[in-house]
């Protein structure tokens, strides 16, 4: 029975692989420099940078 687990695990674990490996990139790598005014790399604006 270990060897059952053992090949659905290994299974699973290349397909989860094989799928990883051959989807597309959802693009370039964004740098923080391309959000203007952001400090935190989710684009939030700086407290510090707000107009008063």
């Amino acid at each position: 029975m270990r060897i059952v687990y053992a090949i659905v695990f290994v299974t699973g674990l290349a397909a989860i692989v094989g799928q990883h490996l051959t989807s597309l990139s959802s693009g370039r790598p964004v740098s923080p420099e391309e959000f203007a005014g952001a400090c935190a790399p989710c684009g939030a604006p700086c407290p510090s940078a707000q107009k008063k």
